[in-house]
């Protein structure tokens, strides 16, 4: 195995399973909490991570396939996605006219996926344009669930979008003001009172600003 990345709880390995590329995400433990309850929140955290990419691929969402899961050595093995996150596709065409719509579809296509989310009770958690992976073919693939949980309330499906909102505005600012396009494909694809959440979303965005400009 190859150290990939390594994030804040967890390391990314590449490695192969059964002759495929793979990717491992590892757990690590933390020294400053408490021995048993590091071992139970990395055991919580790793279980719910594959169950939420396990429910959004039965909800019709792209997602990597679960190759194995190790609860005891807190480890999933998953599907390599060949593509270029978001984030990179972005950044490359921030210069190139959207005379073919692609941008608007690509916009669109992301907050519908959010939206059938948030419709199957899975929170992200950390929803931002690096971790959606966008293939050949322009499947757009939803990964990194390490602080997903389920039946989200409103304020948390709001808070998904406005980490989102801020991954736009801080990374990709010459986009930011087709945020709405993504508000729109969410609106199309989430099945309870889109009103609610996007009131509660005004209410955070105005809280995200109040703490921008005290900060």
């Amino acid at each position: 195995m190859e150290l990939y990345k390594q994030g804040a709880e967890s390391k990314i390995f590449t490695t192969t399973f059964s002759d495929r590329k793979a990717i491992v995400k590892e757990r690590f433990s933390r020294q400053y909490r408490n021995e048993l309850l590091d071992l139970n929140i990395r055991k919580e955290r790793t279980k719910a991570e594959a169950k939420a990419i396990l429910k959004c691929k039965q909800g019709g969402i792209a997602t990597p396939v679960i190759y194995s899961l190790d609860l005891n050595n807190y480890k999933i093995i998953m599907e390599h996605i060949n593509g270029q996150t978001v984030n990179d596709y972005l950044s490359n065409i921030k210069d190139k006219l959207d005379d073919n719509g692609e941008l608007s579809k690509l916009l669109t296509n992301i907050g519908a996926i959010v939206g059938k989310m948030h419709s199957l009770g899975v929170f992200h958690g950390d929803l931002t344009t690096s971790n959606i992976i966008r293939k050949e073919d322009d499947t757009l693939v939803l990964i990194d669930f390490g602080l997903s949980h389920f039946n989200p309330s409103v304020e948390d499906k709001a808070v998904d979008l406005y980490v989102l909102e801020r991954a736009f505005v801080s990374t990709h600012s010459y986009f930011s003001q087709l945020f709405p396009v993504i508000l729109d494909g969410y609106k199309n694809a989430y099945e309870l009172d889109f009103q609610a959440v996007f009131n509660q979303f005004q209410n955070v965005r105005s809280r995200g600003r109040k703490r921008l400009m005290v900060g």
